[in-house]
């Protein structure tokens, strides 16, 4: 449990910084309204960006997230791990898709605020020069400050738990398509049907894979929220108003609205998180095993040594020590 929360943890950290400049034109693209549309497309809002605010104002908010996702991906992966006990065989798809969705679920509750905190703080100083990380006006002096002042000013439910819904409503279903999309690329493209056995570049692109699979299912809740996250409070009523009047002054396309710097920050993001996990695990989890199962078959003859001098040479390398071996190695 607590190497898959520490190996969640750095891939966690590897992904956000990969993926975030992507993120951050999403956001851009999610909130912007048709009357006051300031991007034309994801180009036109990547190249404005760099353009206005330079190369840091693709990384606005990232030291909430930053650690935020890495501590998100560390309970993914560790109560994902730990609901495989629920099932006799954890690794059929639909096992995969109910641990997922649990450990989707769990880890919303730490995701919300660490959103609503990204997301505003992504919205503060739009079209101004940075230097370093000064702003020349802004409403938050960092990550603290935002979610003090959302809390200050709402409270808890609906100042620093803004959004809650949606990203459960989001992250449920994007958790339970997660795992199964990755087996399934594993089973399909692997030389041997294992994880262990396939190349790094298959891998990345394995992540890549998962990433895009994960927002499809789930893309239109992450409007919605990033929406109603980054509005002032007296803009929408709840969660319903804010997709009932989306819908009704911008139509069906506003759900879909910045889905292409989403699916090009999946590649990167989910490209080195699940990989570098899967990296992690494999270096330093599976030679602890094998460590704890060789002494066994070293003691067996040695106990027997000593109760009768003569069969132990007949029994020096039985059958059955190196049969048990050999699954430890394969899984």
């Amino acid at each position: 449990m607590a190497l898959d929360f520490g190996f969640g943890f750095v891939a966690g950290v590897t992904g956000t910084i990969a993926g975030y400049p992507f993120d951050t034109v999403k956001v851009r693209l999610q909130t912007q309204t048709l009357n006051h549309r300031l991007y034309s497309g994801s180009l036109n809002c990547f190249m404005k960006i760099a353009k206005q605010e330079s190369i840091l104002g693709f990384y606005k908010g990232m030291s909430s997230p930053m650690f935020g996702v890495a501590l998100i991906n560390g309970i993914v992966f560790s109560v994902q791990n730990a609901s495989k006990g629920l099932f006799e065989n954890p690794d059929t798809y639909t096992a995969l898709a109910t641990t997922g969705a649990i450990a989707g679920a769990v880890q919303a509750f730490i995701c919300s605020p660490i959103e609503l905190v990204k997301t505003r703080l992504q919205m503060q100083g739009i079209g101004q020069q940075r230097k370093l990380f000064a702003l020349s006006t802004h409403l938050y002096n960092g990550p603290i400050d935002c979610l003090r002042k959302s809390y200050d000013r709402r409270g808890f439910r609906q100042g620093a738990m803004r959004g809650l819904s949606m990203t459960l409503a989001r992250d449920i279903p994007s958790f339970a398509a997660y795992f199964p999309a990755w087996q399934l690329f594993v089973v399909n493209f692997s030389p041997t049907g294992k994880e262990a056995d396939m190349p790094m570049y298959m891998s990345l692109l394995g992540g890549g894979f998962t990433g895009i699979a994960a927002w499809s299912v789930s893309y239109p809740f992450d409007v919605i929220k990033s929406r109603y996250q980054a509005s002032r409070e007296h803009v929408y009523k709840s969660v319903w108003d804010c997709a009932v009047k989306s819908f009704r002054t911008e139509g069906w396309q506003v759900f879909t609205r910045g889905f292409l710097p989403c699916t090009l920050r999946a590649i990167p993001t989910n490209a080195f998180t699940y990989p570098v996990y899967a990296l992690l695990k494999r270096t330093f989890d599976a030679p602890r095993d094998q460590e704890t199962v060789t002494p066994i078959s070293t003691t067996k003859p040695v106990s027997k040594s000593k109760s009768k001098p003569s069969p132990p040479s007949k029994k020096v390398s039985p059958p059955p020590p190196t049969s048990s071996i050999g699954p430890m190695q394969s899984i």
